[in-house]
C-alpha cells in the first residue's frame, strides 16, 4: 500500500520559538542527510506517491530546500510547504517558481495577535513576503493555528486572508503538545466551535474558501460548499520526522518505522502492519457517540491523537468534536 501525500516536519530548524509550537518535540532530532532526503523523495515518487508537504521547523530557512524541490517536480510529484515567511532569500523564491510549490503562510490574526506570538516585526515580513510571492507568481494560501490566544480572532483571519490575496485560507487547532502544552495554549471544543463559526460567516458573506485542517467532524457544523476537510484514519496520509521516521502522527512520539538503513518502500510495508496502525484505520470500538454518528464511516472516531494525549486512548473519541465534547445538536446548526 501507498500512501497518496506524505507530510514530512524535514527540519526542526527555526528562526522563531513561538509558545504554540508542537514541533519543538523533535528539537534535538538527529535530521536526515541530504542524500538521505534525496533516496526518500525518489523512493516515494517510484512508489506513487502524489504529493509531499513539507513542514518544519522553518523550510525558508533550510539550505537543502532548493535541492528538494528539484527532486520532487523531477519525480513528478506536487508540492507544498508551511512557512512562517519571516525569511525569504532570492534563490528560494527562484525554486518556489520554478517548481509550482504552493506556500502556506502561518498567520496568527491581526497584527497585535500575530507579533504576540511571533514576534515584534514579523507581520511587517509577512506582508513583503507576501508582496514577493505575487511577484513571482507563486501561489499561497493562509494557516491559522488556532488556539486558546487567538481563536476569538479566526473572523478577522478570514477577512486579512481574502484582502491580503490568499486563494484560500485554512484554520488547525493547536495541539495540546510541545510547547502548546507547555504554555496551555491548546484550543479547547467551545472555543474551537466559536472560530470555525465565525470563520465561515465571514468567508459565505463573499463565497470565499475555508479549509479546516485536523476536523473531520466539519460536516456536523456546516453544509457550505466552500468549507472542506479532510479524514486522517483513512490512511492516505504518512507523516515523517527529521530523522525518517513514519510516525502515527506528527504530533505524538510513536515511530512505526525507519527510512534509515531500510529505505521507504520496506518502512511503508513495516507501517501499514503495525497494529496500532490498523486498530485506528479500523477500529474496533468507539464510543457510542461516534457508532450512531453519520458521519462514522469517513471520521472513524476523529482525531485520535486529541483522544489519545487528553484522554489516554487513541479510540476514545475526539475531544474536540461536538457531540463528543456534550455540545448540544441544537447548538450546532450553523
Amino acid at each position: 500500500m501507498t500512501p497518496r501525500t506524505i507530510i514530512w516536519i524535514f527540519t526542526a530548524k527555526c528562526n522563531l520559538r513561538c509558545p504554540h509550537c508542537y514541533a519543538s518535540i523533535f528539537e534535538g532530532e538527529e535530521e536526515l542527510g541530504l542524500e538521505e532526503k534525496l533516496l526518500l523523495i525518489r523512493e516515494a515518487g517510484e512508489s506513487g506517491v502524489e504529493h509531499i508537504g513539507l513542514s518544519g521547523g522553518e523550510p525558508l530557512i533550510h539550505p537543502d530546500l532548493p535541492i528538494m524541490l528539484r527532486e520532487i517536480s523531477d519525480y513528478g510529484m506536487t508540492v507544498s510547504l508551511v512557512t512562517n515567511a519571516t525569511v525569504l532569500g532570492r534563490d528560494v523564491l527562484d525554486a518556489l517558481a520554478r517548481y509550482d510549490v504552493y506556500v502556506y503562510v502561518s498567520l496568527d490574526g491581526p497584527r497585535h495577535v500575530h507579533e504576540w506570538i511571533r514576534g515584534r516585526g514579523t507581520y511587517d515580513r509577512v506582508l513583503e513576503t507576501i508582496y514577493l510571492l505575487r511577484r513571482y507568481g507563486v501561489d499561497y494560501g493562509f494557516v491559522m493555528a488556532v488556539g486558546r490566544h487567538n481563536y476569538m480572532h479566526a473572523r478577522d483571519y478570514v477577512g486579512l486572508a481574502e484582502d491580503l490575496g490568499a486563494d484560500h485560507a485554512a484554520l488547525i487547532p493547536v495541539m495540546p503538545v510541545g510547547r502548546a502544552l507547555i504554555n496551555h495554549l491548546w484550543v479547547r471544543a467551545r472555543e474551537y466551535l466559536f472560530a470555525v463559526r465565525n470563520a465561515l460567516d465571514r468567508a459565505m458573506e463573499t463565497g470565499y474558501q475555508l479549509s479546516f485542517w485536523c476536523t473531520p467532524f466539519l460536516d456536523l457544523i456546516t453544509s457550505y460548499g466552500g468549507a472542506w476537510t479532510y479524514y486522517c484514519r483513512i490512511a492516505n496520509v504518512v507523516d515523517i520526522s527529521p530523522s525518517g521516521d513514519l510516525l502515527l502522527c506528527d504530533v505524538l512520539s510513536y515511530r512505526v518505522a525507519s527510512v534509515r538503513g531500510n529505505g521507504l518502500r520496506r518502512a511503508l510495508e513495516k507501517y501499514y502492519v503495525d497494529p496500532v496502525v490498523k486498530e485506528i484505520v479500523r477500529p474496533s470500538r468507539l464510543p457510542s457517540q461516534c457508532m450512531k454518528c453519520r458521519l462514522r464511516d469517513l471520521c472513524r472516531g476523529g482525531c485520535y491523537a486529541r483522544s489519545y494525549v487528553l484522554r489516554g486512548d487513541y479510540n476514545m473519541g475526539d475531544p474536540l468534536c461536538p457531540r463528543i465534547s456534550g455540545i448540544e445538536d441544537d447548538d450546532l446548526l450553523y
